[in-house]
């Protein structure tokens, strides 16, 4: 089995019929596509079908998530747990539809990547009591990803970062590498406290490097099954999404200077920065950051749509402002 439980082999039949679904949840910037990418490549043949939910309408991860040209099933706009769940449900839908028709083949995993601002009971609860959805698919696990580097501050400072670890059946940390071994230390202490019953992983560019199980349980807990109502909205009332997308390819220089002044002055108020972008002399690189802190560029191979797609998740910041701020930049030669 990989980190988030899919098979590595031909997978058994679902007890009762039912597909098996994992929902991969965790805050904005946590890690959780470079997770979801790796464990695809793993399942190869056997991937699981995949539905991706974002807060806004611009996405990038679809790009990064594709296989063999397939591209996930998306969910776009607003999170998935407060406003978008007849979207989900019908999106589940639909994969039965497209299988039922010969359009697609049967998938006996389904991999859910909620958006970072997504809280995953009431998902949860929608995949358990839909009254079609139920006979289909049965909740499996809920995998959370927790940043090393700014993952207790989020768990500490945003209520939605709290709500997600204390639903989870796994917690995987996540960017290992990038911290002190000690720092990793206490971090799993520190999630151990809030959630003692729960498997800890810790991984590094989405390889494991290792896995506690909770003192007393065995290696393979069954899941608690969650049920919710309606969630609250509010922990998105201060969030906006800035939404910037240019056909004409980037420079490098320019845009590296405009981030890095952002970052410099409104970091922490930044709470996600991430894109494909096309840069001139360079092609199609994925940029992915949280906060002050952005990660190594990541240059792409194979099929990438033309121009550049950039979404900023901002904290009361003047949209508005930062968009004129970008193609400013963008102007100077």
């Amino acid at each position: 089995m990989t980190l988030l439980g899919l098979p590595a082999a031909e997978p058994a039949p679902t007890a009762r019929g039912r597909r098996s679904v994992i929902l991969l949840s965790g805050f904005l910037g946590s890690g959780k596509t470079t997770l979801l990418r790796r464990e695809l490549d793993r399942a190869g043949d056997h991937a699981p079908a995949v539905i991706l939910n974002d807060f806004g309408e611009t996405l990038v991860d679809d790009v990064l998530l594709s296989v063999d040209g397939d591209r996930p099933v998306v969910v776009p706009g607003g999170c998935a747990c407060c406003t978008r769940r007849d979207d989900l449900a019908q999106a589940l839908s639909g994969l039965l539809d497209a299988e039922q028709s010969g359009r697609a083949p049967r998938r006996d995993h389904v991999v859910i990547e909620t958006s970072g601002l997504s809280d995953p009971g009431p998902i949860a609860f929608t995949i358990a009591n839909d009254p079609v959805l139920k006979h289909h698919y049965a909740l499996a696990r809920i995998c959370v990803t927790v940043d090393a580097l700014t993952g207790l501050d989020s768990i500490e400072n945003h209520e939605v970062a709290h709500r997600q670890l204390l639903a989870a059946d796994d917690v995987v940390v996540t960017k290992a590498d990038l911290v002190e071994a000690e720092h990793v230390e206490d971090l799993v202490r520190s999630l151990r406290r809030i959630v003692p019953a729960t498997t800890v992983s810790v991984t590094a560019a989405g390889e494991l490097l290792r896995t506690e199980v909770p003192t007393g349980a065995p290696a393979s807990t069954s899941p608690v099954r969650r049920s919710g109502g309606s969630a609250d909205a509010a922990h998105t009332s201060a969030v906006s999404t800035l939404e910037l997308a240019t056909d004409e390819p980037l420079d490098w220089q320019a845009f590296a200077i405009w981030l890095s002044l952002l970052l410099h002055r409104h970091g922490p108020a930044v709470l996600r920065v991430k894109g494909v972008l096309d840069v001139h002399g360079a092609g199609p690189v994925a940029l992915n950051g949280v906060q002050h802190v952005v990660h190594r560029p990541e240059h792409l191979t194979g099929a990438v749509p033309p121009g550049s797609r950039l979404v900023l998740i901002a904290h009361d910041l003047d949209a508005e402002l930062l968009e004129r701020s970008f193609h400013a930049f963008l102007a100077i030669r």
